[in-house]
């Protein structure tokens, strides 16, 4: 008797497309939410890659939080969160807080609808 082997490559399982398969890549003052549909492929690299063509993996950037210095020109200091084209227009005064609204704009963005609300026109609570 004779055993075959499958010679099939086998495909990594497929990270689920919601919150909880968004990850997070920290480069000091740019704080990027990114989905990657291989959970075997390092966020930050996917990045780095994402404009190539032919990549064996799927990436989604879905949200940014970016630090703004006035010594650097800007006309404030403080973080700006963004989902696709919607940001806050307020300044966020530190790292943690800005963070607290990635997660939130990340959340907002697997909702019923897909639709990110930023802090600037979220009803107060």
């Amino acid at each position: 008797m004779s055993t075959t082997e499958s010679t099939t490559p086998t495909m990594p399982a497929r990270t689920p497309y919601n919150a909880k398969g968004v990850r997070y890549v920290d480069e000091g003052t740019v704080v990027t939410a990114v989905w990657v549909s291989d959970p075997t492929v390092d966020p930050a690299e996917a990045l780095d890659k994402i404009l190539y063509t032919g990549l064996p993996y799927e990436v989604d950037v879905i949200a940014e939080a970016t630090r703004f210095y006035k010594r650097e020109g800007a006309s404030f200091s403080g973080w700006i969160v963004r989902s696709g084209l919607d940001y806050n227009t307020d300044p966020i005064p530190n790292k943690r807080e800005a963070l607290r609204e990635l997660r939130r704009a990340v959340a907002d963005r697997f909702k019923p609808g897909g639709v990110a609300v930023s802090a600037a026109v979220r009803p107060a609570r």
